[in-house]
């Protein structure tokens, strides 16, 4: 089904109490944009990141150290923070950060040319509560290899993914 400019994939919900989930079979030769809405919560009081890694075509998790990244976090309760590392084994947050259950993230990401055999790269937003604030996040972030990628895996650095955790996949043509 067709939205304006954007093609329904995939969506999945993660079960409570996961800490890592695969999301396979949404990149494919027919888009090289895709956007990604995800909604991250937490299952404890424990903060946690929502990380992101890349599945490549042969459907196994790329998690060499090739993966750079960089935002600048927009404080509702005190300064603006930048942030970037390179040669990770993941995009830390890519998909959020969130901690006191109920609290929760919700972040719109777009991937570019995971399928090509070339770096593919990120850009990300999202808005999230935090230890009782509010803030916002813009992102970006590479992959340094030339792989072909048909999906990603989203895990927690602590803790567990809570209910109604969900992630949305659309091709953008």
């Amino acid at each position: 089904m067709a939205v304006g400019n954007l093609e329904f994939i995939k969506s999945v919900n993660v079960s409570d109490g996961a800490t890592s989930v695969d999301i396979t079979d949404v990149f494919s030769a027919e888009y090289d944009v895709y956007k990604i809405i995800s909604f991250c919560n937490s299952n404890s009081t424990t903060a946690m990141n929502c990380n992101g890694r890349l599945i490549d075509s042969g459907g196994s998790v790329i998690s060499t150290s090739n993966y750079d990244y960089a935002y600048l976090q927009l404080n509702t309760h005190t300064s603006f923070v930048e942030g970037k590392n390179t040669s990770l084994d993941n995009l830390v947050a890519l998909f959020g950060t969130t901690d006191l259950k109920p609290e929760s993230s919700s972040s719109v990401t777009y991937v570019f040319n995971p399928f090509n055999s070339s770096y593919t790269f990120f850009t990300h937003q999202d808005m999230l509560s935090f230890n009782g604030n509010n803030l916002g996040r813009k992102y970006i972030g590479v992959l340094k290899e030339t792989t072909s990628c048909t999906g990603f895996n989203s895990f927690v650095s602590a803790s567990a993914f809570g209910g109604n955790t969900k992630f949305l996949v659309y091709g953008v043509k």
